[in-house]
């Protein structure tokens, strides 16, 4: 069961993060508490809630764990975005896609920790 929550986690996160992040959603995410990200996290939060809506995971329990990835994710984008936006503003530069795969890592370990919570 374990797995299957992972592989539907990560392809919700390729559908939020890549397929339905629209620009009004990451300009906004290196300025803490702008609409944009808050809604690109929040996105994120909802569905990871219905990932795990058909589990055994309890309903309430699952609304939480979707709080904890949207509450992750919204700290992990702005701290990213406020990095690039000072430091490597380009993806023609090898910081930025370090930052950019240190990002994607640490989403990663918020589905490890769901996962985790869900034992």
């Amino acid at each position: 069961m374990e797995l299957t929550i992972l592989v539907f986690l990560m392809m919700k996160h390729v559908v939020a993060d890549y397929v339905l992040q629209f620009p009004w959603m990451w300009r906004d995410k290196a300025y803490y508490g702008k609409f944009g990200g808050l809604a690109h996290a929040g996105f994120h939060g909802l569905l990871t809630f219905f990932v795990l809506l058909p589990t055994s995971v309890p309903v309430f329990y699952s609304f939480l764990l979707g709080l904890l990835d949207s509450l992750a994710h919204y700290h992990i984008d702005y701290v990213k975005s406020r990095w690039i936006k000072k430091h490597a503003p380009f993806p023609n530069t090898q910081e930025y896609w370090t930052v950019h795969g240190i990002d994607q890592f640490l989403h990663f370990l918020t589905y490890a920790a769901i996962i985790t919570l869900v034992q």
